[in-house]
């Protein structure tokens, strides 16, 4: 699974507290109020829960390429609870990636909680208190010592 044998399926998990997450509404032009999520959405140059490195030129470069797909006028979507693969599942989506940054080794996220039946449960969690975290997926070449290219 490791090396040359081809893209590993790469995920990283940061609790609500790691992630920095910032809770945001605004007002939005039918006369309701969006929900946003910001924070930290990937790490660079430090071991992960996953005992992975991911440099930090590959996480500014993965960040660089959504920002592309994002002005470029397609929808980043997210899941809750995404499953090992890439695809995405219309039936999980819960929230649209607006804006993705770096600062520092960090790229930062702003997510759109979507009024979908699972971006419902995600807004009702968040207003109750509840912290959730956040979990990002890419695909890449990893070595031994846990480090490679996303």
């Amino acid at each position: 699974m490791l090396g040359d044998k081809g893209l590993l399926n790469l995920r990283e998990n940061l609790t609500f507290d790691q992630a920095k997450m910032v809770i945001e509404t605004t007002e939005n032009t039918k006369g309701g109020k969006d929900l946003y999520l910001k924070g930290i959405c990937i790490q660079g140059g430090v071991k992960n829960a996953n005992q992975r490195v991911y440099p930090v030129t590959e996480i500014g470069r993965a960040v660089n390429t959504l920002n592309d797909q994002i002005t470029g006028g397609y929808s980043v979507l997210g899941e809750v609870d995404h499953p090992e693969g890439l695809n995405i599942n219309l039936d999980r989506v819960s929230h649209m990636i607006t804006e993705m940054w770096m600062d520092g080794p960090n790229g930062y996220g702003k997510l759109k909680i979507l009024p979908t039946p699972m971006g419902q449960l995600v807004s009702t969690m968040l207003e109750s208190g509840v912290k959730l975290g956040v979990s990002s997926r890419g695909s890449g070449n990893v070595t031994e010592d846990g480090s490679g290219q996303v």
